[in-house]
């Protein structure tokens, strides 16, 4: 059967089992982990990510040029505490 580790989104209770703590391992059928994979609780331990075929050159680190902050303008203020803003009432 497939392993899941519970994950720290997870209640009291995983999948008809007692949550013990994060990273618990649980055998669970496909269909027992189901919900709970869709919820966050649980990640399956027993699947491998399937590899990219990716392009030569895609994951390769960016040219300092196209880091520079030369040329850009700073970006503007998110909170301006000259500017009062709108209250509701109190």
């Amino acid at each position: 059967m497939p392993r899941y580790a519970i994950t720290e989104k997870a209640g009291r209770f995983v999948a008809a089992h007692r949550n013990t703590g994060v990273g618990m391992v649980l055998e669970l059928t496909e269909k027992q982990a189901e919900h709970e994979l869709r919820l966050g609780t649980l990640v399956a331990l027993d699947t491998s990510p399937e590899p990219l075929d990716l392009p030569p050159g895609v994951l390769a680190e960016p040219s300092p040029e196209s880091n520079s902050q030369a040329g850009r303008s700073a970006p503007a203020a998110i909170f301006d505490p000259a500017r009062k803003g709108r209250r509701g009432k109190q």
